[in-house]
């Protein structure tokens, strides 16, 4: 019996966090924010500029939430680049330290490297499966930082799945944008109707995908399908090999 998940479906796109991969621990999480406020306090040192970690840390943490908002509202993407800026200008150093924004980027960015992420559960099957059965893949992931999720693809071996890896300060609108979606479409080539994006964020994934009349998968390994509020996903999985799977009981419920 055929799957319905995948039925008139030609394409398919995929988000990154926590849909393919993911923090191995959600301790690495709060890891890399503590590299990043080491690294910066390191750097100005050598600059002769001391400042306390707290203070670092609080700036760093007050600049991520306000580039976040704006992100939300204007469904554009704000690179690490703009990041790292605005906390400079915030410490009141962006004009005595110019030319050490691009060390402190570095130092910004990389530290994602330096914290453990891994494929998300039987991702590296799935998407093997779908590649051979000759479905072009797209990766869609909302970052500030695609040519580090780009790092960490190939060194989990994910990228060798994807005819296409779309990071959004890359190509400027972020889900929900329909015109992420628009640019994703124009890569791989197919039409909304035949295309699928499998995502976990109901505000993101699925409220772009809709928008963009393209089939919505909401993966949730726990949890309901359904929020009140939210946009509801033409299916839900709670294992991403649902999607390869023939009909049966643990197939992908439509909602």
């Amino acid at each position: 019996m055929s799957n319905k998940i995948l039925e008139g479906i030609k394409a398919i796109s995929f988000d990154f966090w926590y849909t393919i991969a993911r923090y191995e621990t959600e301790a690495e999480w709060g890891k890399q924010d503590r590299i990043r406020v080491e690294a910066f306090s390191r750097i100005l040192r050598d600059y002769g500029i001391e400042l306390s970690e707290e203070q670092i840390e609080v700036t760093l943490l007050e600049v991520g939430t306000e580039c976040e908002a704006e992100r939300l509202t204007s469904e554009i993407e704000v690179p690490s680049r703009e990041v790292v800026s605005r906390i400079l200008t915030r410490l009141g150093l962006r004009k005595r330290i110019a030319g050490g924004l691009s060390v402190l980027l570095r130092a910004f960015d990389e530290a994602l490297l330096q914290v453990k992420v891994v494929p998300e559960a039987n991702a590296m099957e799935v998407l093997a499966e779908l590649k051979k059965r000759g479905y072009p893949l797209a990766l869609l992931s909302n970052t500030s930082h695609g040519h580090i999720i780009r790092r960490i693809m190939d060194r989990e071996g994910l990228s060798q799945f994807f005819s296409h890896l779309l990071y959004t300060d890359e190509i400027g609108p972020r889900k929900p944008n329909p015109k992420a979606f628009e640019i994703m479409l124009e890569r791989l080539g197919s039409k909304a109707e035949e295309t699928m994006h499998v995502g976990d964020r109901h505000e993101l994934d699925i409220l772009g995908s809709r928008r963009s009349h393209i089939r919505s998968v909401l993966y949730i390994p726990l949890g309901n399908c359904w929020q009140d509020g939210m946009p509801k996903p033409d299916f839900c999985i709670h294992n991403l090999r649902e999607i390869i799977k023939d009909e049966g009981g643990e197939e992908g419920k439509e909602v």
